[in-house]
């Protein structure tokens, strides 16, 4: 499992990634806010522990930031004991929440309740790209592709009906709501950015309609 951990306090992140190095994780550390987005970007994050106290900024904003856009469990960080702070986390979407001082086997023993069940996963097959519903990652003939929330619905809802045109607006409905005031031009960003990911060719656009999948790409005629 990769864990970010994610505090301001060297020795907390130190002592946390000995930790879950000896449980046999990956462990990532940032001492920052906007590193620990970069890593969240950049690389296939299962789990974070989120401090909540960062020099650039605070850590329920990175509380919201991932869960509006990534499917990943976090674990919060504080020195506040108040219920009020507590029950302010978890509305914000965190999955649990370790008061410091703490002990990191704490953590670790919490951060495994969170592991993602391999077991449980349904997978989606498109061509060469692999889908594993519960996750925000896809495999491109071995290789795992990272996506964004938004991303991941749009490019999931197009291979569960591959041979159906999504309009821009259906989409959007679908990414945030039937009430939705996005501008549905944001698809095509969407887009653009999951044909970079994984193939030029493998979301077509039909021409005044929206956009489907490329049956092409499913046959491997492409």
């Amino acid at each position: 499992m990769n864990v970010l951990i994610v505090d301001d306090e060297e020795k907390i992140t130190e002592i946390l990634a000995l930790y879950f190095k000896k449980n046999g994780d990956t462990p990532y550390i940032s001492h920052t806010g906007e590193k620990a987005i970069q890593i969240i970007e950049e690389t296939s994050i299962d789990l974070i522990i989120l401090d909540l106290m960062l020099p650039d900024m605070d850590g329920e904003d990175i509380c919201e930031y991932v869960k509006r856009y990534y499917n990943i469990p976090i674990i919060m960080l504080t020195a506040k004991i108040a219920i009020d702070d507590k029950l302010k986390g978890f509305h914000m979407g965190a999955d649990d929440y370790v008061v410091k001082p703490f002990h990191p086997k704490e953590v670790v023993v919490r951060a495994e309740r969170l592991r993602p069940n391999q077991s449980q996963k349904e997978i989606l097959q498109f061509g060469d790209i692999k889908i594993y519903t519960n996750e925000n990652n896809i495999c491109l003939k071995g290789k795992t592709i990272h996506l964004t929330q938004h991303e991941f619905i749009i490019i999931c809802l197009l291979i569960e009906n591959p041979r159906q045109v999504f309009s821009r607006e259906d989409l959007i409905n679908k990414i945030e709501g039937i009430d939705s005031e996005t501008n549905p031009r944001v698809i095509d960003q969407h887009i653009k950015n999951i044909r970079k990911k994984v193939g030029a060719d493998v979301i077509q656009t039909v021409f005044g309609l929206g956009y489907k999948m490329n049956e092409k790409v499913m046959k491997n005629e492409i």
